[in-house]
């Protein structure tokens, strides 16, 4: 779930208008290996199939299998509240009861095998949590209203007005508290999920989730916590993970031409350089609140865009038809559904390659991020290296233009003398090696984007 007031809070942490402050002094507690070698899949059960339910899931286990992700993000599966509700169906995050399952989409002994089925294909299962707000008609808002925010009228509020269809919690509230967290313990024990993402968890207060998050960790010790928000600070109460919404908007402005690929370059240096150690920041080309990552950059260039998310640190995302082809963003408020029969193969390939490239090479998971440049200085060249401690992997990528002229990489001496028992192979052709050290191109083409990897001699 994300706003104005959202985009307009999450700049303000971390964007061009405010320099990042450096937390590179603050480790965190690893992330589970899972979780660091993973990519994620998230769906929203409605829109999935025509059936909208768990079973229909269950039974496309084996294609999300076959595409090689191993983390299956589920959006909120709780019943919809009916006061204020938007459209014919209303919004998964206007939860009415966190605690029950939405029998639209089955029972709770189908949601149990689901992930029981998930768990035997040796993928995870990670659900969507609403902790910030409760739909207008919350099965406690009646016996417990002072666990809802009011105005000085008596009447209930949220902080975003635009959600009309739900009421904020009031976290002053000690017994709001622990019910939040009674509920978050709830779905770990009684389903065994392997974590949670958090909506817009940094409405919540920080000190409700330094307490939270430490008792989930002391119940499932390999636990994955996703902080749909972007900043630092929420990092240190406990999460592994937050959102790259900043880099996010910086290649759509690539490739609208409002911005330079070099401008890209210092978010992600910035970010890797000054984050706390051990953060896993999600990338994403789209999720729900965004449009569809084939109709913003185009079936030209979504290849090259898609690479670069796979080959920059953090955890990938893939949003459930973006594999597909997929040009219309699902309905929050209203019934729709995934093409599957007329879904694009040659994308499906594409996607399904590049998590393979992925999780092949450990360089993409643990690997640290070198930024370098092309000679020319052409603004719109990406390069970089992840360096592992037996592998690396070198990335060109051309986010904008057609390149007619000789383009040569520049390599510094120290890298240069780094590499020197390396040989290179493009992972696409392993036919062609290249010297990294004289890499040069003739011409380079408009979203052109090639991924070399070296091994020791």
């Amino acid at each position: 779930m994300i706003s104005l007031f959202l985009v307009l809070y999450c700049s303000k942490q971390h964007g061009s208008a405010e320099p990042l402050r450096d937390y590179s002094s603050v480790e965190l507690t690893p992330s589970p290996n899972w979780a660091i070698n993973g990519v994620l899949y998230q769906i929203f059960p409605r829109a999935f199939s025509r059936e909208g339910t768990f079973r229909a899931i269950q039974d496309k286990l084996d294609c999300i299998k076959s595409l090689g992700v191993n983390i299956i993000w589920l959006m909120p599966i709780n019943p919809i509240g009916r006061k204020g509700r938007k459209g014919e169906l209303g919004s998964p995050y206007a939860v009415r009861d966190p605690r029950r399952i939405n029998s639209d989409y089955g029972t709770e002994a189908d949601f149990s095998n689901l992930v029981q089925a998930v768990h035997e294909m040796g993928m995870k299962i990670i659900l969507d949590i609403v902790p910030n707000h409760g739909s207008n008609d919350h099965v406690m808002m009646a016996s417990h209203p002072a666990w809802f925010r009011k105005d000085e009228m008596g009447d209930y509020i949220r902080k975003d007005l635009a959600w009309s269809d739900v009421t904020d919690y009031n976290y002053d509230d000690p017994e709001l508290r622990l019910y939040i967290l009674e509920t978050l313990i709830y779905w770990i024990r009684e389903f065994d999920i392997d974590g949670y993402r958090c909506d817009v968890a940094g409405m919540v207060p920080y000190d409700f989730w330094q307490e939270a998050l430490v008792k989930l960790k002391a119940l499932k010790n390999d636990i994955y916590l996703l902080a749909e928000w972007e900043d630092p600070e929420i990092l240190k109460t406990g999460f592994h993970s937050d959102y790259g919404w900043t880099e996010y908007q910086a290649l759509l402005d690539i490739r609208k031409g409002k911005k330079k690929a070099f401008a890209f370059m210092d978010i992600i240096y910035e970010r890797d350089t000054k984050y706390p150690r051990n953060a896993l920041p999600m990338r994403f080309l789209e999720n729900h609140d965004e449009e569809r990552s084939l109709s913003q950059f185009g079936p030209e260039a979504i290849e090259g865009y898609a690479t670069l998310l796979f080959t920059l640190p953090g955890i990938p995302l893939i949003y459930a038809g973006q594999e597909m082809g997929e040009v219309s963003k699902p309905s929050l408020f209203e019934k729709s559904v995934l093409d599957w029969e007329n879904r694009d193969k040659s994308l499906f390939l594409i996607y399904q390659n590049l998590v393979r490239l992925r999780m092949s090479y450990d360089c993409f998971t643990k690997g640290s991020f070198y930024p370098l440049k092309a000679t020319s200085k052409e603004d719109s060249i990406f390069v970089f290296l992840r360096e592992g401690e037996s592998i690396s992997a070198l990335i060109i990528c051309n986010l904008q233009s057609n390149l007619d002229r000789k383009i040569r990489i520049d390599i510094p001496g120290n890298i240069k003398k780094k590499y020197e028992t390396f040989h290179w192979e493009n992972y696409k052709n392993r036919n062609l090696r290249v010297i990294i050290e004289r890499l040069e191109f003739e011409k380079f083409y408009p979203f052109q984007t090639e991924v070399y990897i070296g091994r020791k001699d």
